[in-house]
């Protein structure tokens, strides 16, 4: 394991807004768990009422053509489809559907289609609406809304640990060295630009998805340390088995290793599991140019705080 934790110098103020970023976290993902309980236990409820034998075979052979729960896989498919609207799924779904014994086919898809549009309405009526609607960016809608919200949305415990740890690392030098203004502002900025290029490219391929978390700006802070202080280092503790220390290692180097890897790998492969690579490296491409954007004379007064760590260190060093 390896994992940055800091700058390895003393910062000239408390990094404020980047803690505030990270409680802002904290607290969206814990309601995200709370509404996720509560749609859990409706989506149970929902799907534990008792139907009829006919309704019953109708879930079954649904769920048999598209490889998904009877019950509560068939209705989230149907009701969070941010593609198409209910009444296209349920027209599809019912159409592809093996006929129920005693009725031809078109009679059959009629009764399905009835079926499931009855079955939606009462759905709608008993469990809440997905917990992360408003929050997760839908790279086909070109919300900028949902561009912000969904880099405060994480999708686990894990998710959201490592996505904090990495940003304070980066994030806290980062704001002491442009200030709360610039700061805030490449957070925005940052958010939108990762969601535009998501978008650009999943429209080139024609495959849109939902995506949530902090990682991209993650990325986005690594790239923008790497153009502010390039030689500044990052104190990182690894261990592996029992072995256990810390080295503090130059910020360009990590930003190399962290996007440089997701750049490779985002065009050595197709398959990235639930990682949003393309946020990834975006994000660390985007905070590169932030920099270059806008921080220009700020970097020169970078070189300067450079400057004066690197001749602390040479006179620790002939002491």
């Amino acid at each position: 394991m390896f994992l940055p934790v800091k700058a390895d110098f003393r910062l000239a103020r408390f990094p404020y807004l980047t803690a505030v970023v990270c409680i802002i976290c904290a607290v969206v993902f814990l309601k995200q768990e709370r509404d996720w309980r509560q749609f859990g236990m409706a989506m149970e409820r929902y799907c534990s009422a008792s139907r009829s034998h006919i309704e019953a075979i109708v879930f079954e052979r649904i769920a048999a053509a598209h490889g998904t729960d009877e019950c509560a896989g068939i209705m989230y498919s149907i009701t969070n489809d941010p593609s198409r609207d209910a009444a296209e799924v349920i027209e599809q779904l019912a159409r592809n559907m093996r006929p129920l014994t005693g009725f031809n086919a078109s009679d059959s898809s009629k009764y399905v289609t009835q079926m499931l549009e009855d079955e939606v309405r009462r759905y709608n009526r008993l469990v809440p609406r997905d917990p992360d609607a408003g929050l997760a960016y839908y790279t086909d809608s070109w919300n900028p809304w949902t561009m912000l919200t969904s880099s405060f949305a994480h999708g686990g415990w894990g998710h959201i640990a490592f996505n904090l740890f990495f940003f304070f690392a980066f994030a806290a030098a980062v704001e002491v060295l442009i200030g709360s203004f610039w700061f805030t502002a490449f957070v925005v900025v940052e958010s939108w630009f990762i969601g535009v290029t998501g978008s650009l490219a999943a429209s080139a391929t024609g495959q849109h998805y939902w995506t949530l978390g902090l990682s991209g700006i993650v990325m986005g802070v690594m790239g923008l340390f790497a153009y502010l202080m390039p030689k500044g280092r990052i104190r990182c503790y690894y261990f592996f088995i029992v072995v256990f220390g810390s080295i503090a290692i130059p910020a360009w180097i990590l930003a190399a290793w962290y996007i440089g890897g997701d750049a490779v790998r985002l065009l050595t492969s197709d398959d990235h599991g639930v990682v949003n690579v393309m946020a990834h490296v975006m994000g660390g491409v985007g905070g590169y140019l932030f920099g270059l954007a806008f921080l220009r004379r700020i970097r020169e007064n970078a070189k300067d705080i450079q400057y004066s760590l690197d001749r602390q260190a040479f006179e620790r060093r002939i002491r």
